[in-house]
C-alpha cells in the first residue's frame, strides 16, 4: 500500500521556519485532566496581585471612585484572549512563542530580551515587601529584608529541580492566602453599600480617565493589571515546563546543580492531523481556555474588585491626600486597624507583603527564562556549556545581583522609569499583539486563529496604541 505523504496535513500549516530548524513530526500526547493543567494562569496573575491590584487601583479609587474600575477588567479580559493565543502557538509546536517571533525575524530575539529586562530588573516589589513587613512588625531595616529575599529568591531558583514546580507552588500558596483573605473581606469588611454602587459607577466611568490622577499612573495601572507587557509571553515557556500539549516533547529549565539537564530540542515540533490528533486538539484548546479563564480572568477580577473595594470602604473618595505609593497601604493599614481591630490590619499588610515578595520571585523568574530562551535558540544552539538551564540561572543570579546592589546603594527607581515602563510595555503588546495575529493565522487552517478572535487581537493592538501614544504626548507636554 501506497501512502502519499503529501496529502498529509500537518499541523505548522504556512509557519515559517525561518533560520531556525525544520520543525520535527511527533506524536500529539493525551489530553492531560483540566484538574493537571491548573497552574500557568496562577503564575502569571502572581504579578498583577502584586502591584496593581494591592496598591494601584486602590489609590485610584481613593482619588476618584469606583468609575475606574472598568479598565482593570476590560484590560483583563482583553489579555485572557492574548495569553490563550499565546498557548495557542505552544501547544501547537511545542516552542515558545518568542521562537515563533524569531523564525519570522531573527531581529526580534535582542529587542524581546530589552523589552523584558528593561522594564523588570529594578527590584521595586522586593523593596515594596521589605517596607510592608517593617509596618507590620514595628520597624526593621527595609534595605536588610529585600536584601535577603532577593537572595532567597536566587537560591529558591536556581536550586529548584524543575524550576517551574516550586514556582507553581508557592504561587499556588500566595493565591490561596489571598483569596481567603479575600473571603474575610467581603465577609467582615466591605459591607454591602459597595457592592451596590459598584455596578452603576462602572457603567458611568467606561470609557473615561478620570482627571485628579496623573496620566502615567492611570496607564501604569492599565498596563500592569493582570499581567501586563512581556509578562504575558512568559506564559508561553510555563505551559511548555508544565508539558501542555506538544510542549511534553520540550526539555524543562532545570537546576544545573540539584538535576540534571534534560535532553531535547528548545525548537518546535509539529503533528499529522490525523482524526485522533484533532479530538486530542480539541480538548487540549478546550481546557487550555478554562484554565485561562479561572485562574487567570476570574483571580484577577475577583482580587482587584476586593482590594478596590476595600479602600472604597474604609477610605472613602477625597479623603486621602498623599501619593499613590506604600504610605497609601499605611494609611489604609492604620484605618482597618481603627475600625476592624489590628488583626485585620497586619492580615492586610501581611497579605501584601507576600503578594509583592512572590510577585518579584515570578519576575526574576520570566526575565531569567525569557532571555535564556532566546540566547538559547537563537545564538548558543547546540553548545556544549551553555545549556539554556545554565543560561537561566546565571541570569537569575545577574538579576539578583543587580537588585542587592541597586539597594545596598540606597537608590529608589526614578519616576521617569515608571514612565517609560508603561510605554515600552504598552508598545510592546502592540507589536506582540500584531505578531500573535499573523503568527497563529499561519497555522494549519483547524488549528489556526478564527476571524473572531482576530478582531479582539486587533482591538487590543489600537488600545494599546492609544493609550500609549497618549502617555507619550502627556509626557512630552510636561517637558515643553
Amino acid at each position: 500500500m501506497t501512502v502519499n505523504h503529501q496529502a498529509v496535513q500537518r499541523s505548522s500549516g504556512r509557519a515559517k521556519t525561518g533560520h531556525l530548524p525544520d520543525f520535527e513530526v511527533r506524536e500529539l500526547p493525551e489530553p492531560m485532566s483540566l484538574k493537571k493543567m491548573i497552574g500557568p494562569g496562577i503564575v502569571l496573575v502572581a504579578i498583577g496581585v502584586g502591584s496593581g491590584e494591592y496598591i494601584s487601583h486602590p489609590y485610584i479609587t481613593s482619588q476618584v471612585g469606583l468609575t475606574f474600575v472598568w479598565s482593570a477588567i476590560a484590560v483583563i479580559m482583553l489579555q485572557y484572549f492574548i495569553n490563550t493565543e499565546v498557548v495557542r502557538y505552544t501547544l501547537a509546536t511545542g516552542e515558545t512563542i518568542i521562537t515563533g517571533f524569531t523564525r519570522r525575524w531573527r531581529g526580534w530575539a535582542p529587542l524581546f530580551i530589552a523589552m523584558t529586562v528593561i522594564p523588570f530588573a529594578w527590584p521595586g516589589w522586593m523593596s515594596a515587601a521589605a517596607t510592608l513587613i517593617t509596618y507590620t512588625a514595628g520597624g526593621g531595616s527595609v534595605k536588610l529584608i529585600a536584601i535577603i529575599g532577593l537572595l532567597t529568591i536566587g537560591l529558591v531558583l536556581t536550586l529548584s529541580p524543575v524550576v517551574y514546580q516550586t514556582v507553581e507552588k508557592l504561587e499556588f500558596f500566595k493565591v490561596i492566602a489571598i483569596l481567603a483573605f479575600a473571603v474575610f473581606a467581603i465577609l467582615f469588611v466591605i459591607g454591602w453599600r459597595p457592592w451596590a454602587e459598584l455596578p452603576g459607577a462602572t457603567l458611568q466611568g467606561i470609557g473615561r480617565l478620570p482627571s485628579g490622577v496623573p496620566t502615567t499612573f492611570l496607564i501604569t495601572a492599565m498596563v500592569f493589571a493582570g499581567g501586563g507587557g512581556a509578562v504575558n509571553l512568559a506564559i508561553s515557556n510555563w505551559i511548555r515546563d508544565k508539558g501542555w500539549g506538544m510542549g511534553a516533547h520540550a526539555p524543562r529549565v532545570v537546576s544545573p546543580i540539584t538535576n540534571k539537564e534534560e535532553a531535547g530540542s528548545s525548537t518546535g515540533f509539529e503533528f499529522e492531523l490525523t482524526d485522533e490528533n484533532k479530538a486530542h486538539w480539541t480538548q487540549w484548546w478546550r481546557n487550555a481556555k478554562i484554565e485561562q479563564f479561572w485562574s487567570f480572568g476570574f483571580v484577577a477580577s475577583i482580587t482587584i474588585v476586593v482590594f478596590v473595594l476595600i479602600a472604597y470602604s474604609v477610605l472613602g473618595v477625597g479623603n486621602y491626600q498623599g501619593k499613590g505609593d506604600l504610605s497609601f497601604i499605611q494609611m489604609e493599614a492604620n484605618l482597618l486597624a481603627e475600625k476592624f481591630g489590628d488583626f485585620t490590619k497586619i492580615a492586610f499588610l501581611l497579605i501584601g507583603s507576600v503578594a509583592l515578595m512572590f510577585a518579584n520571585l515570578v519576575v526574576v523568574d520570566l526575565v531569567a527564562r525569557i532571555t535564556a530562551d532566546v540566547l538559547a535558540v537563537n545564538y548558543i544552539r547546540g553548545h556544549k556549556f551553555w545549556t539554556e538551564a545554565k543560561v537561566y540561572a546565571t541570569v537569575v543570579w545577574a538579576v539578583v545581583i543587580m537588585g542587592v546592589g541597586i539597594l545596598a546603594a540606597g537608590l529608589t527607581q526614578p519616576v521617569a522609569l515608571l514612565a517609560i515602563a508603561a510605554v515600552l510595555n504598552g508598545l510592546v503588546m502592540v507589536v506582540y499583539c500584531a505578531l500573535l495575529v499573523r503568527l497563529n493565522r499561519s497555522l494549519n487552517p483547524f488549528i489556526a486563529m478564527k476571524n473572531g478572535r482576530t478582531a479582539i487581537l486587533l482591538v487590543s493592538m489600537i488600545f494599546y496604541m492609544a493609550f500609549t501614544a497618549y502617555v507619550i504626548k502627556d509626557q512630552i507636554g510636561l517637558l515643553l
